[in-house]
C-alpha cells in the first residue's frame, strides 16, 4: 500500500535557535510496503534526501530533514498521538553562518504533475542564503542560480529508486499526484517571515 510523506528540510542561519530556521516541505510517495511486516524505509529516505540536498546547498549550515507520515495529520486536535517525525537525520551539526544574501528573498521552484491545474501543482521557495555563494544579484534571476535550484528537482525525483515517487499532495482532496514537470522562472519572491526584525530606526521630522 501507498504511504505518503511530508519531509521538513531545515537550514540554520545566524544561530542555532528556531526563528532563525529556514524550511521547505517537499512530499513524497512510497507506492509498496506491508504494514506489519516492513516499513517504508524512513531513515533511509530521510539519510539520502538530507545527503542530496547538501550536494546543493551550503556547507556552513547545519542541515535536518525530518519525515512525516501525512496521513497522522488528520488527527491533529482529536486528542491522538501527535504525529512523530518518522525518522530525522542531521548534516554540519552546529553549523550556522548567516546568510550573504537577504534572509527573505527566495527563488520559486514551481512543478506540477500531468496537468498543470489546481491541487495538480505546488511551489517550494528556495532561500537563496542557502543556495547561492556571496556576489551581486541583478534584478532578474541569473541562470545560475535557476540551474541550481531547477537541480532540487532532480534530487526530488530520483529520492528512493523506483518505489518513491515525488509528489503534489491535495489537501484537500487527501490525493498524491506524481511530479511531470517543473520550472523555475527569473523573478526574485520574498518569503517576508525569514526576513530579520528591524534593530535599528532612522527617524526625523518635516518642518512647515
Amino acid at each position: 500500500m501507498p504511504t505518503h510523506i511530508r519531509a521538513q528540510i531545515q537550514w540554520s542561519v545566524g544561530t542555532m535557535l528556531p526563528r532563525d530556521v529556514m524550511q521547505i516541505t517537499p512530499c513524497f510517495r512510497h507506492n509498496s510496503w506491508i504494514p506489519g511486516v516492513d516499513d517504508p524505509g524512513y531513515q533511509t529516505l530521510a539519510d539520502d534526501l538530507a545527503t542530496a540536498i547538501s550536494t546543493v546547498t551550503a556547507s556552513d549550515k547545519q542541515i535536518q530533514v525530518k519525515l512525516y507520515d501525512i496521513s497522522l495529520d488528520a488527527h491533529k486536535g482529536d486528542g491522538r498521538e501527535p504525529n512523530r517525525p518518522k525518522a530525522t537525520k542531521v548534516l554540519n551539526a552546529g553549523a550556522c553562518a548567516e546568510s550573504t544574501q537577504p534572509r527573505e528573498l527566495a527563488v520559486c521552484l514551481s512543478f506540477y504533475g500531468g496537468k498543470n491545474s489546481p491541487r495538480q501543482r505546488g511551489r517550494l521557495y528556495l532561500p537563496v542564503g542557502v543556495t547561492t555563494a556571496a556576489g551581486s544579484l541583478g534584478v532578474r534571476v541569473p541562470s545560475g542560480i535557476r540551474t541550481t535550484v531547477g537541480s532540487f528537482a532532480s534530487k526530488f525525483a530520483s529520492l528512493g529508486g523506483p518505489n518513491v515517487d515525488w509528489i503534489v499532495w491535495s489537501p484537500t482532496n487527501e490525493s498524491a499526484t506524481k511530479v511531470t514537470n517543473w520550472f523555475v522562472d527569473d523573478e526574485w519572491d520574498v518569503v517576508r517571515k525569514r526576513g530579520y526584525s528591524p534593530s535599528a530606526r532612522t527617524t526625523g521630522t518635516t518642518d512647515g
